[in-house]
């Protein structure tokens, strides 16, 4: 578990510490990559812009590409890169587009799929990803180039190889959520100091039970954070997403919020043990978001950066 975390750490803090040292690995797996493929078709027409594809011979200026999911399983998955450029600053505007390789023989790469990004900020605005949601049909490993349009006018291209589990040690969109109970306000007589770390603790957030939210026919918003103690920063950030959603939605949809450790106030006097919903979920990392329609089912999930509009689109 505290590998996991350590893992997640790293690569979100690359998003604003920078990565020199990982700058060597990441060309090193671009030149595994073959020549690109030729583009039979340079221009695509979407609803509401043209993208025109990158040449890499082109390309001028240098990108390092960061991909930030824990873990990519078989089924839905919501891809997540952070890019950086040649001074290892985060790229905070670009218009991103993403090509997907299928790389069952590594000597002759098969571009499968490719998808428009979209542009994901904290509310803070100090981070910027780029997200895509789609489904693996296929174990092993894969190829994602990621071409960017950056506001300078310059373009980018880069490769990075990644690899796709069998199955998911956590639980996936199109599975069951667990009914487990989850600390409540009344639970604790009142006592926010037992239930969250946040320093500004929104009431909405703790009226329910999860297995009372799964069981009362609306759609769960549920996010596992830990303001106070987060491995990554972006448990604050993701807690104030929530908490105006709470605001936002009234009594239509359940949010809740819980912790990820047990032993509040003080997590360390149980060795950080994990609350036993996360261990439910099968997570070892934070802050994640899970959202569950009215049948108790996962219809979506994202972890680290995300935001309102991306998790009230999966309830409609």
């Amino acid at each position: 578990m505290i590998r996991k975390l350590i893992f997640t750490t790293i690569s979100l803090l690359l998003l604003t510490t920078g990565c020199a040292a990982q700058s060597s690995e990441l060309e090193a797996e671009a030149r595994l990559f073959a020549e690109p493929l030729p583009n039979e078709v340079p221009v695509h027409d979407h609803d509401d812009h043209s993208h025109e594809h990158v040449d890499e011979s082109a390309a001028t200026a240098v990108m390092q590409v960061v991909i930030l999911p824990s873990e990519l399983a078989v089924g839905q998955n919501r891809m997540a890169v952070g890019l950086l450029d040649a001074n290892d600053q985060m790229i905070a505007e670009a218009d991103v587009h993403f090509h997907y390789f299928d790389l069952t023989d590594p000597a002759a790469p098969e571009l499968e799929q490719e998808a428009d990004a979209q542009q994901v900020q904290s509310p803070d605005g100090l981070t910027t990803i780029f997200t895509q949601e789609r489904s693996f049909d296929r174990a092993g490993e894969w190829g994602l180039e990621v071409q960017a349009q950056l506001a300078s006018g310059e373009t980018a291209v880069q490769r990075i190889k990644f690899n796709v589990a069998a199955e998911s040690t956590s639980l996936l969109p199109g599975e069951k959520a667990p009914r487990i109970q989850t600390p409540t306000l009344a639970d604790v007589a009142g006592d926010f100091s037992l239930i969250t770390s946040s320093w500004e603790p929104n009431p909405a957030l703790y009226q329910l039970s999860l297995d009372e939210a799964l069981g009362n026919g609306k759609p769960t918003v549920l996010l596992l954070a830990t303001p106070a103690f987060c491995q990554t920063r972006f448990c604050g950030p993701a807690y104030e997403t929530i908490s105006a959603l709470a605001e936002q939605v009234g009594d239509a949809v359940n949010v809740l919020h819980v912790e990820v450790y047990a032993g509040l106030p003080d997590p360390s006097q149980t060795d950080w043990q994990l609350a036993p919903v996360m261990d439910a979920f099968g997570l070892s990392t934070e802050p994640w978001v899970y959202v569950m329609d009215g049948e108790g089912t996962i219809v979506y999930r994202a972890e680290g950066v995300f935001t309102l509009d991306e998790i009230t689109a999966h309830w409609q």
